[in-house]
């Protein structure tokens, strides 16, 4: 596997994290759930997106670093930079760079489930 491709397919990764994880946070601050059952729910989607990520790494036969990695910058670079660029269809991605503590519990939720994920071996 050359290494242009497993670049271009973790960029490619944590930008699909990115839009993910934004709609998520979105979706659960829509649907009016209290704080408590709303943290509660961004924690079992979070965990639910980093077993997506480790499946789609290792369908993909990317290395096994690679999930973590496209988890973390989906998280925390790619809104930066997104966030950056001006006009509508980036406003998502606007506003406060850092993570809240509700962002970062949720990022150590999908990178622990994407590492649990991706040590299950798989059946040969």
């Amino acid at each position: 596997m050359s290494p242009a491709r497993t670049i271009f397919l973790t960029a490619l990764l944590a930008v699909a994290v990115a839009v993910l994880e934004r709609g998520l946070i979105r979706l659960v601050e829509a649907s009016g759930a209290a704080q408590e059952p709303g943290v509660i729910l961004v924690l079992l989607l979070s965990a639910f997106l980093g077993l997506l990520t480790a499946v789609l790494t290792r369908s993909m036969r990317l290395p096994g670093a690679i999930a973590p990695t496209a988890l973390v910058l989906g998280w925390i670079l790619v809104p930066a930079v997104l966030g950056a660029f001006p006009g509508q269809a980036l406003t998502a991605f606007k506003g406060n760079v850092g993570l809240d503590a509700r962002e970062a519990t949720a990022l150590v939720v999908a990178v622990i489930a994407a590492a649990v994920t991706l040590g299950v071996q798989s059946e040969r």
